[in-house]
């Protein structure tokens, strides 16, 4: 199959599914990230033969039945890195890039104090962790200034394994990742393992059940559901928990940023006034919509 073949083809068999001109982009970036054939070249030579180290016509099917591109090359790009990704964890979000963004430039003045013989490290606590894309990322613009310690959790093994495999780095200390559950885990040996926290970040589950109907089939088909319902009767049930969580582990003035649903955006700011947390900003993301909830535990 040519390169010209493959495009035509992906083009006629997803544009039921994603339209024109995603289906376009989609064949594209299935050549370049699937079979190491860059735009440049699909343009310059589209009578080349794709090479069949995976079968063309079987990578077509994947992408008709709505599997996402980024299960089938095995990777997402998050932050300018490769995360490892496939069946069981969340593929990583231009949003939550930009929460990590919001992070950085919230720390991007911390130093190691000169001058002291022993620095106490900065921690930050990735609660929900899945891929690791967020604990990784921090860890490794933030562990080249300071003495850094950070930690990941999840409830599931798919997620922790793919989050352990990353080792994007960089120094010889990595993150730490580790199974807890969040709503129903042992909070005493959580506290007595972690200690006390600088920052904690989370991207929990935040989709309620009723927008289901609004979803696309390569999300609902195929993508981890415990990693992004919750109960309409109780949409902000990981927020709650996280914040309570917040209030005993962060050091007075830690920070706690969350990416949220826009539709919960105001039940989660109420929730975090009523536990005393200050400083309690959202902000809203690329397109406008209301991503981001940030605060700061009292002093």
């Amino acid at each position: 199959m040519t390169i010209r073949e493959f495009i035509d083809d992906c083009k006629k068999r997803l544009l039921p599914l994603y339209g024109k001109e995603e289906a376009a982009s989609l064949a594209s970036r299935a050549l370049e990230d699937i079979f190491n054939i860059s735009r440049t070249h699909q343009l310059t030579y589209p009578e080349e033969v794709i090479p069949a180290a995976l079968n063309p016509s079987d990578v077509i099917e994947r992408l008709a039945s709505g599997e996402p591109v980024q299960y089938i090359a095995g990777f997402e790009y998050f932050c300018g890195e490769k995360f490892k990704v496939g069946h069981g964890v969340l593929i990583p979000r231009p949003e939550t890039e930009e929460l990590v963004t919001h992070i950085l430039s919230d720390l991007k003045d911390l130093k190691n104090t000169q001058n002291k013989p022993k620095v106490a490290p900065f921690k930050i606590f990735d609660i929900c962790t899945g891929s690791g894309c967020i604990a990784w990322t921090l860890h490794k613009r933030l562990s080249e200034t300071i003495t850094l310690e950070t930690y990941g959790c999840d409830i599931s093994d798919t997620a922790l394994q793919y989050a352990k495999s990353q080792k994007l780095l960089y120094s010889s200390r990595w993150p730490m990742f580790f199974k807890y559950d969040v709503l129903n885990g042992d909070f005493l040996a959580l506290k007595s393992f972690i200690g006390k926290l600088d920052v904690i970040v989370s991207n929990p589950p935040y989709i309620a059940e009723k927008e289901k109907e609004l979803m696309h089939k390569n999300v609902l088909d195929f993508e981890p559901k415990e990693a992004l319902f919750v109960p309409d009767s109780n949409p902000i049930l990981f927020y709650d928990k996280i914040a309570e969580i917040a209030k005993e582990l962060l050091t007075p003035g830690g920070l706690l940023y969350f990416e949220i649903n826009p539709l919960f955006a105001d039940k989660i700011e109420q929730m975090l006034k009523k536990k005393n947390f200050q400083n309690i900003s959202i902000l809203e993301d690329l397109s406008g919509r209301s991503r981001f909830a940030f605060s700061r535990r009292d002093l």
